[in-house]
């Protein structure tokens, strides 16, 4: 058991839900005491997050629910959530590997907004800043890829979006069923946030399958988002 710090980020899976994850920078097979974070959203939208969900080991180890309901403030909508563990990793055999990516909650998703992790000064004011205990000890981290979600319930068309192969070694092709024609706008970010490729497709329609070369990219997790006539879908696509 060694404790360190811990990061937390927020990404979107497949299905069109939020996934919470962790990555501790040190291996770790302890009691994860606590944990806090906030999800932050557009309040403007009718977006709302659903009932959290976890799998095991993780809903072993670190239970996690919501503190209270959504509140919205200064035009945005906050949910906190927090988690307390009370079974040690090494009593369920399992333990954290240092820089590995640990999906501890996902949160289905309704309506269509933005989501973020955030600091900010409203969750300074209501103890909702993103907090983890190790053992009892302060381990907080960083919160991670600084990017929003853009989740949408819903598709851009009737096949939504794929991306195959994923994870990818060297390429893979961006795949999209379009109900209507419309103007698209992709754009690839790595962890950073920042923008390492970019395709406009004006007036597109039908089945559209775009190329996409990740040789000459890092290996580690972007996020395709595609920003289509009234709507943001966003995939989670990975360089081996």
């Amino acid at each position: 058991m060694y404790a360190s710090n811990v990061d937390i980020t927020l990404v979107p899976n497949i299905d069109g839900q939020l996934e919470v994850k962790l990555r501790p920078s040190a291996n770790f097979d302890g009691m994860v005491s606590s944990l806090v974070f906030t999800v932050k959203w557009d309040a403007g939208t009718e977006a709302h997050l659903g009932t959290i969900q976890q799998a095991e080991p993780a809903s072993t180890y670190l239970p996690v629910s919501r503190s209270g309901g959504e509140q919205d403030a200064g035009g945005d909508r906050y949910q906190i959530f927090v988690g307390f563990g009370m079974t040690p990793m090494q009593w369920i055999s399992t333990e954290w590997v240092a820089g590995q990516e640990y999906t501890i909650a996902t949160i289905p998703v309704t309506g269509t907004a933005e989501f973020s992790l955030v600091n900010n000064s409203w969750t300074s004011l209501n103890n909702a800043d993103y907090y983890l205990a190790l053992g009892g000890a302060d381990e907080t981290g960083i919160i991670y890829g600084d990017i929003t979600t853009g989740i949408v319930a819903g598709e851009i068309g009737e096949g939504g979006l794929s991306v195959v192969p994923n994870p990818a070694d060297k390429a893979t092709v961006i795949t999209m069923e379009l109900r209507k024609p419309q103007d698209l706008q992709l754009d690839l970010v790595n962890a950073a946030g920042q923008s390492v490729w970019k395709e406009s497709l004006p007036n597109a329609s039908g089945t559209i399958r775009i190329p996409l070369d990740l040789s000459s990219y890092d290996k580690g997790v972007y996020l395709l988002r595609v920003n289509g006539a009234d709507k943001v879908i966003t995939h989670r696509v990975v360089k081996r």
